[in-house]
């Protein structure tokens, strides 16, 4: 069926053009009844008007939206936490501010992730850490919303992105803990987005390629939400399969420590017995005991260089993006030499 306009929604409604704009600008002179007459005919058609319809193309919110990913206590996130601090701090320092939802069922459903751009309520849309199921983000593939993927990607997608190189973290964290001597390494991944597909098939990459000897990596899921309660439960699973682990390396740093735990709670000595490695270089790994060995991702950085990129894509400076962002090896005291080797 071919979509709506507003010359059609005013034509059905029975008002004029410049009277259903005025509804969809919630204009306080319209009255109820109107107001509910017109929006009556927008939600039949399921009607969203872009911008040229409402004349505010030459209009900026000043507002970008940002999108979280539907996580348990999702604001207490540490990772989320340090990507959306860069995102405003960056974001307020240009005169804009920001827009935070959560990817629930009901903002998917309702496309709101679009209705959000179309309405102008904000000039364009920061989504962080989608996963491998949200394939409704296609509708930003040859659109005129500005849109951009924060630390994560969809391979053979036209969708702009900024994000910390995962290949590149996957072939530091595996030659670290191979240079070590490590030979039985258990991989906890994380398997719910294509940035974790990309860190867990180069690390077991390098790891079967090594030239000094081969790597054995058992691998298993650490969850959807990534999180220390899903690192505890996958380091228990990890060692019922290969009793004679020497390494543990997890997708990031909050596994890595709910994989110590576990190691402490059922005796084994890190890193004497089991070395744990992470990645993401959270403010928690300092402090941990023994410090955590891990793959520096600056996620503060992430979400500024990402708010840049929005923000560049909104003034029309640049028209697509595909940055991948540089990681380091960050060694501390929960790694060390297999005993003998």
């Amino acid at each position: 069926m071919k979509r709506k306009t507003i010359k059609d929604i005013a034509k059905e409604s029975g008002f004029s053009l410049s009277t259903v704009s005025l509804v969809l600008n919630n204009h306080p002179r319209i009255s109820q009844a109107t107001r509910e007459r017109v929006m009556a005919v927008v939600k039949k058609y399921n009607f969203f008007p872009n911008s040229a319809a409402r004349g505010l193309a030459s209009k900026s919110s000043r507002t970008i939206s940002v999108v979280v990913p539907n996580l348990t206590r999702v604001f207490s996130d540490i990772y989320l936490g340090e990507i959306i601090s860069g995102i405003y701090e960056r974001a307020a320092s240009q005169g804009y501010k920001i827009l935070l939802d959560i990817a629930t069922a009901q903002f998917i459903k309702s496309q709101e992730y679009t209705k959000l751009l179309a309405s102008r309520r904000a000039d364009g849309m920061l989504f962080i850490a989608s996963d491998i199921h949200a394939e409704y983000l296609t509708a930003f593939e040859n659109s005129p919303y500005k849109f951009l993927l924060v630390n994560h990607l969809f391979p053979g997608k036209k969708l702009n992105y900024v994000s910390v190189d995962y290949v590149a973290s996957a072939r530091l964290a595996a030659e670290h803990l191979l240079g070590l001597g490590h030979r039985k390494i258990g991989l906890i991944a994380g398997t719910n987005t294509y940035t974790g597909l990309q860190f867990r098939d180069e690390f077991i990459r390098v790891c079967k390629s090594w030239p000094a000897g081969t790597g054995q990596v058992a691998s298993v899921d650490g969850g959807e939400e990534w999180s220390q309660r899903g690192g505890y439960a996958a380091a228990a699973k990890l060692l019922a399969m290969e009793p004679n682990l020497t390494a543990i390396m997890a997708a990031n740093d909050r596994m890595a420590i709910g994989a110590m735990r576990w190691l402490v709670d059922n005796k084994r000595e890190v890193p004497e017995d089991v070395s744990v490695m992470g990645v993401d270089d959270i403010q928690l790994a300092t402090f941990v005991n023994p410090g955590l060995s891990t793959i520096r991702h600056d996620l503060h950085q992430v979400g500024i260089e990402s708010c840049n990129r929005i923000l560049q894509l909104i003034k029309g400076e640049i028209t697509e993006c595909s940055d991948l962002l540089p990681t380091s090896l960050v060694v501390r005291g929960s790694t060390s030499r297999v005993a003998g080797k």
